[in-house]
């Protein structure tokens, strides 16, 4: 299948990345050895498997096995036995002293790509807990993290590497509800699901503060999905799950799981 025969199943942004997993997966072919990805996001491990999955190559992504949002793909020939360590990942603890201080996601992110110097690729899942957080990274990037970061945000921190195994199991506070909405818009199910007027919901996606599936959205007018998840910084993020149809006065009904940024 040629790159015009996917566009029209995807969204114009992400041509870009398809193009280049169908050059991965060509250098696989003409070499006949795997090739490791940096850490993708959920959309573009599914976008990759539908690419693969029309090539004579196989793919396997560490989120399917560790069960995390982000996770890196092999893509490998027919011969590949998968070993789980050739997916390379390291495990960094952080802890530091929660009784005069807490540490957010965001912060951690800002600091390790900040500090390190690195970008956002080079980083899979940040799980906090009360003292404790865990980024999860490269096995090359492991011993660079854990010799240059010190403090984050005001506090003092300790990184140590910790297995796979001990991996944080964060409750996210995920809730299903079912709404109801005037449209399918982007501005509209913003306004709703956080409660804010239209006017907010369009100056956030104005200011390049929303994603739809993990591309930034700069249209209040573009129309939803089920499936489309949308996530809003500085609020949470939710996922269109179940269309049950009209009301009698015509406003869709609509499932979703919505989780509130902590």
């Amino acid at each position: 299948m040629t790159t015009k025969d996917f566009k029209q199943h995807f969204h114009p942004s992400e041509t870009p990345f398809i193009e280049k997993i169908q050059d991965i997966i060509q250098r696989v072919e003409d070499s006949y050895s795997f090739y490791l990805t940096e850490f993708l996001n959920p959309r573009q491990v599914e976008i990759l498997k539908i690419v693969v999955a029309s090539s004579d190559c196989h793919c396997f992504s560490s989120s399917d096995f560790y069960h995390t949002e982000y996770g890196r793909v092999i893509i490998a020939p027919d011969y590949y036995q998968l070993n789980e360590g050739d997916f390379e990942l390291a495990v960094v603890d952080i802890s530091y002293n929660a009784k005069f201080n807490t540490i957010k996601h965001a912060q951690i992110l800002g600091t390790f790509i900040h500090e390190l110097g690195i970008q956002r690729s080079l980083l899979g899942d940040i799980l906090v807990a009360p003292g404790h957080a865990q980024v999860m990274t490269t096995k090359s990037m492991l011993s660079y993290a854990i010799t240059n970061i010190s403090k984050i945000a005001r506090a003092s921190v300790t990184l140590k590497e910790v297995s796979l195994e001990n991996l944080i199991q964060t409750n996210v506070g995920e809730e299903h509800l079912e709404l109801l909405f005037s449209s399918l818009r982007l501005d509209v199910l913003i306004a709703n699901v956080f409660k804010l007027s239209r006017s907010q919901a369009i100056k956030l996606v104005e200011s390049e503060k929303v994603k739809i599936n993990y591309r930034i959205s700069r249209k209040a007018s573009d129309l939803l999905g089920i499936g489309d998840l949308i996530s809003v910084r500085g609020f949470g993020r939710f996922q269109l799950l179940e269309d049950n149809g009209l009301t009698k006065k015509g406003k869709y009904k609509l499932t979703i799981s919505k989780t509130m940024q902590k």
